[in-house]
């Protein structure tokens, strides 16, 4: 029976995938709430408690209706799963700028159910303890969308959020107790992210910056803020869980030779499955190393499984097929220090043929070429 959650389905899909969509939270049982037209789902959720929402990339009206979603506080911790032509490195990038969390394939039931399983999961145990959230981040940027969806990135990962629009007062705010991130888009008006940033500096400000901009932009950027210390420079097009790694980075009190290799921010479509598994399921790395990565997806696989991976190295002309071992998972929500979104974290410890020397050629010449760039 239901508990009177929903599977909010947006866009327009095909008899047989709604079917096998009603069937599979059937099966678990959520009831389905189906909109073929996007630009009526927000009167639809004010009547809604949804579990997830699916949402067809290609409908007419996704993106407002997944920006509809982002803009409520009482869906914050409510996923939404993409469904798009093709699940590539742009989809993956363009549902996360969105604010969307994993795409999903609907060709069998299993994608969605292995991700409902886990929510249902969350949702019948006791609630969650509110974490303290005792740092506070700042998110600076004239677009309030852009604002909603960045401040959920930070707020998954522990931190309380405050938004400010304009760069006036933003060297000021920054100085606020609590204080320890704030994330600026580079031409914040009326002056841009820099000049508050220099003057925040000026007056005694600790915290770590983030300055987002455009690729184009990012080299001149970096060099602008390299005298200032604490800064890191995000790419504006990249996934906004990226400045949530960014932040812990420049927050962490570690030595660089306590890594055997540094973790550099790495996206691409990655196919996984629990080894001896049928089939692939396709998540999104998040980060990664000469060892391992981190893999995105609302489908973790356990610590300790033993994986299959295929995905892209960096600087590399071919993929690669991989082994490894789950070293942990992070479940979809609000966690207290999270450093990563929801995924699981993977251990590389062998290859097919040289693919383990290739996926560590790439990773080595990945690194060299960041190095350059922020000492260019």
């Amino acid at each position: 029976m239901s508990d009177g959650r929903n599977l909010a389905v947006f866009g327009a899909f095909r008899d047989d995938t709604v079917r096998r969509l009603r069937d599979a939270a059937a099966s678990v049982g959520v009831a389905t709430s189906v909109v073929e037209r996007c630009e009526h789902a927000p009167a639809v959720l004010a009547d809604l408690d949804p579990l997830a929402i699916v949402l067809n990339m290609a409908s007419p009206g996704a993106d407002p209706t997944c920006a509809h979603v982002r803009s409520q506080a009482r869906f914050a911790h409510v996923p939404v799963f993409g469904v798009a032509d093709e699940r590539c490195d742009l989809s993956f990038t363009e549902l996360f700028a969105w604010g969307g969390d994993d795409l999903v394939s609907l060709e069998s039931a299993q994608p969605i159910l292995r991700r409902l399983r886990p929510l249902l999961a969350r949702a019948a145990g006791a609630p969650p303890s509110q974490p303290s959230r005792g740092a506070s981040a700042i998110v600076a940027g004239p677009d309030a969308r852009w604002r909603s969806v960045m401040g959920r990135a930070l707020y998954n990962g522990g931190f309380s959020v405050r938004f400010v629009s304009g760069s006036a007062d933003l060297a000021e705010e920054s100085l606020v107790e609590g204080v320890r991130v704030v994330v600026a888009v580079d031409d914040l008006a009326p002056e841009g992210a820099l000049a508050a940033l220099a003057r925040a500096r000026a007056r005694g400000s600790h915290a770590a910056w983030i300055v987002v901009a455009p690729p184009k932009r990012m080299r001149a950027v970096h060099a602008a803020v390299a005298p200032l210390g604490r800064v890191s420079v995000a790419d504006g097009f990249a996934p906004p869980e990226n400045a949530l790694f960014l932040a812990n980075e420049l927050l962490a009190r570690r030595r660089a030779d306590q890594r055997s290799s540094a973790r550099l921010l790495y996206g691409t479509t990655v196919a996984f499955r629990a080894a001896g598994r049928d089939e692939d399921e396709i998540g999104f790395s998040y980060n990664a190393s000469a060892g391992g990565a981190y893999v995105r997806t609302l489908a973790p696989l356990d610590a300790g499984q033993e994986v299959w991976l295929e995905m892209w190295p960096p600087r590399s002309e071919r993929r690669v097929r991989l082994v490894g071992t789950v070293a942990w998972k992070r479940p979809f929500g609000p966690h207290e220090r999270a450093t990563v979104p929801a995924g699981f974290g993977v251990k590389i410890t062998a290859g097919l043929g040289d693919d383990l020397e290739r996926w560590r050629a790439g990773y080595e010449a990945f690194a060299d070429s960041l190095l350059g760039r922020a000492s260019g």
